[in-house]
């Protein structure tokens, strides 16, 4: 998937938009708003234009920082939700790189928590997390909500289900 063009100083993303593509060259940004998806291109041999999700970022998280050290970036980023973006540099930031990288990689943690256990409580711990980011839950997609929790759509789709009827979503 290829993204738009480069981003400015700050910026606004629509849900499902595309805001850094692996492999092309640009600026670190910091979020300001708003949830935005990681994703790794498929290595090669397997499916062409396949991504596999590798974690999620919200306010206050970096995205794009590998680009700095490797000149290029390592994920796709895609906006959850609608985001705001402003340019990062490290010496322009009002915090310190290694407390980005620090809440950053608590993040990571907590992403692969979204990861196990049962539907309902992934669920529930992304609708948990998303609030958090000042994000509205139900607005969330399906496909989005089954990337990051490792669950089918269609198991998302019932469990939605079965938690708005067990008036717990």
């Amino acid at each position: 998937m290829k993204c738009e063009p480069p981003l400015t100083e700050r910026r606004t993303g629509r849900r499902g938009q595309c805001l850094l593509t692996a492999g092309e060259t640009g600026p670190a940004w910091r979020v300001v708003e708003g949830i935005v998806r990681l994703d790794l291109p498929v290595p090669f041999g397997e499916e062409p234009g396949e991504e596999h999700f590798v974690g999620i970022a919200w306010g206050g998280d970096l995205i794009g920082a590998e680009a700095l050290m490797f000149g290029r970036y390592g994920y796709t980023a895609t906006a959850v939700t609608p985001v705001v973006l402003e340019g990062w540099s490290q010496v322009a930031a009002k915090e310190p790189a290694a407390l980005l990288y620090a809440r950053f990689e608590r993040r990571m943690g907590e992403v692969l928590r979204l990861r196990a256990g049962k539907a309902p409580e992934r669920i529930a711990r992304l609708f948990a997390l998303a609030q958090e980011a000042g994000a509205e839950p139900p607005r969330l997609r399906l496909r989005d909500i089954a990337a990051i929790t490792g669950l089918r759509i269609e198991t998302v789709s019932r469990t939605l289900k079965a938690m708005e009827a067990g008036g717990l979503s």
